[in-house]
């Protein structure tokens, strides 16, 4: 559509290196990648909205590398980048400012690098992506887990407890980001690496294996996705 952005509102330049916004309510935090730039220092900041003000709220440092995040309600979802893991951080919203540990981190069975994610708290559905190789266009994947609340309870999501898509019919090689359409129940992917950028979208998987996506457009540079709900 060739649609210029209209800047609405604005803050003070509050972090460097950020990845992915996450946003409950009238509070939206930014998760900060650790690099030369900023001290090596891997942050979450809040910040507060209203209409076209915004302010930072209040800022934590932690203690692993952070890429994706994901708020439901009071609680962060937040990736473990290089890792396995997820994060779950309840009462985010109402701990004092400062250095901050995950109440809880999750690991996921045949996970490589967790990147991307998504929650739908009315489902209890997670979704997460699998960049695996970052130099490989073809080692990509994405796992839902349905019943994520039990399934995380013992701290491991096992192979039995999720549905892993992957393969070269998938075409993900580096999926960083990921977004469900509950209108149509279907996955949505944005992979950074297969063709130089692409839109990939599934049908809901049943069960693991290498799927074809029912959406595939090139869009190059591809490095997040969100979906709106109406």
């Amino acid at each position: 559509m060739n649609l210029s952005p209209q800047l609405a509102g604005g803050s003070s330049a509050e972090f460097s290196n950020g990845r992915e916004l996450a946003v409950s309510g009238n509070r939206m935090t930014v998760a900060q990648d650790a690099n030369a730039a900023n001290g090596d220092q891997n942050k979450l900041v809040v910040f507060e909205f209203d209409g076209t003000s915004m302010r930072k709220f209040k800022d934590f440092s932690v203690d692993f590398n952070v890429w994706g995040i994901h708020a439901e309600g009071e609680t962060l979802y937040a990736i473990v980048d290089n890792s396995d893991e997820l994060a779950i951080i309840p009462n985010f919203y109402t701990l004092p400012q400062g250095t901050l540990s995950a109440t809880k981190r999750v690991s996921i069975e045949g996970m490589v690098r967790t990147h991307g994610l998504t929650y739908l708290g009315d489902r209890d559905m997670m979704l997460l992506t699998d960049v695996g190789a970052a130099t490989s266009p073809d080692d990509g994947a994405f796992f839902l887990v349905s019943n994520f609340t039990a399934a995380a309870a013992d701290g491991v999501i096992s192979d039995d407890e999720s549905i892993k898509i992957s393969g070269p019919a998938s075409l993900m090689g580096n999926p960083v980001d990921i977004a469900y359409d509950r209108a149509t129940d279907m996955v949505y992917v944005a992979e950074r690496a297969n063709g130089g950028g692409r839109v990939l979208g599934f049908n809901r998987p049943t069960a693991d294996g290498d799927m074809t996506p029912a959406y595939n457009d090139l869009f190059a540079g591809a490095s997040a996705i969100h979906l709106a709900d109406e």
